[in-house]
């Protein structure tokens, strides 16, 4: 699957799927027990290092997509064979681990909420299957599969939030910064972290026919800021900030609320397809970037099934809720924002010495 297969607008989905369940769901409760009160303030003023990071990932890709493929650039511009290969792996696990804690958090929640008495395994291999199926298949079927659910998960979404509205108390968003100013920039860090994980468009360059657009690109990244302040605020409003604070899945709980009539509640089994469709879509497209980084300029039929038997050992391994959330917090999200960071600086001096190198071949033909 090396040709063109999908168009800009899959690139708009697959980025409100795949980072929206990010956002959505991983960030907002780390947000909450960071900052609290504040936590809404720190969202909105995220949006100002994010607008700025979408256009230094656009006039990165701008860069790119003139050459024929970033990882062959990879191996074509690094000297030395070994830093080749570091770098491949690296990359390769970093789309790993964050299918990895995606199908863990997924798992921990289905277990605790509507799988009791069903057996881990089963679980875990059920989903992972599904995911499995997806990334073998391509990227061109998990973008069909995104564009057909993103409409059902919009509506769902309107539901929740225009249903709940006699339960909000909008007075609980205030007063601001009552423990000062810290826990206000700590979560715009976490912020961040969830919002800048659109880098991943950069590895999917060659597989798009048409051009990206900057406006559209900005939409989006809007669109995924309301994903974080539209339940975050929902959560603070209807459960106070405190309450919300201690909650792990707030914007599952925020389900939990919503009656139509007098006769009408636990709609929360609407929110199943929600978080499944978000999950679904991050597990599958990160395992088919990370089988690309792998395999890229050979043939192997054993990476994919190897890299999700790993998967599902990992995700079996007993790990307890609390000391999962403290790890994505305190480990996880630091560490991906510098990895985000560091995926950029990487292709900035890759472009940058393919510009220089061009630069000197122009010269001396001349």
């Amino acid at each position: 699957m090396n040709g063109k297969l999908i168009s800009a607008v899959h690139i708009y989905v697959l980025m409100i799927m795949s980072t929206g369940f990010m956002v959505h769901v991983l960030i907002i409760p780390v947000l909450l027990s960071t900052s609290n009160r504040d936590s809404w303030l720190s969202v909105i003023f995220s949006t100002i290092p994010f607008i700025g990071w979408i256009l230094f990932v656009f006039y990165l890709y701008k860069k790119i997509n003139r050459q024929p493929d970033i990882l062959s650039l990879l191996r074509k511009k690094v000297r030395f064979k070994w830093i080749n290969t570091l770098l491949t792996v690296i990359l390769g696990s970093y789309f790993f681990l964050v299918a990895m804690i995606t199908l863990k958090y997924t798992f921990i929640w289905a277990k605790g909420n509507y799988t009791l008495d069903t057996p881990d395994f089963v679980i875990i291999i059920m989903f992972a299957l599904v995911c499995y199926f997806a990334s073998s298949k391509g990227l061109l079927t998990i973008s069909t599969i995104s564009f057909l659910s993103l409409p059902i998960v919009s509506i769902f979404g309107f539901i929740v939030g225009i249903g709940n509205t006699p339960s909000k108390d909008y007075e609980l968003l205030f007063p601001i910064f009552e423990n000062g100013y810290s826990e206000f920039l700590q979560g715009i860090l976490y912020s961040c972290s969830g919002l800048f994980d659109i880098v991943f468009l950069l590895f999917l360059t060659p597989f798009i026919k048409d051009k990206l657009k900057a406006k559209w690109l900005i939409l989006t990244g809007i669109m995924l800021v309301f994903l974080i302040l539209g339940p975050l605020t929902g959560a603070l409003s209807e459960f106070g900030p405190h309450e919300a604070a201690k909650l792990r899945n707030p914007a599952y709980e925020e389900w939990r609320l919503l009656k139509i009539g007098e006769h009408i509640t636990r709609l929360d089994f609407l929110s199943i397809f929600q978080w499944l469709s978000g999950a679904f879509v991050r597990i599958s497209l990160s395992m088919f970037i990370a089988k690309k980084l792998f395999t890229y300029g050979r043939s192997s039929t054993w990476i994919l099934p190897t890299l999700y038997l790993i998967l599902f050992l990992g995700v079996y391994i007993p790990w307890d809720a609390h000391s999962f959330f403290l790890f994505i917090k305190n480990v996880y999200f630091p560490f991906n924002l510098g990895m985000q960071i560091g995926i950029l600086l990487i292709f900035l001096l890759l472009i940058h010495s393919v510009g220089e190198q061009h630069g000197e071949s122009t010269n001396e033909q001349s």
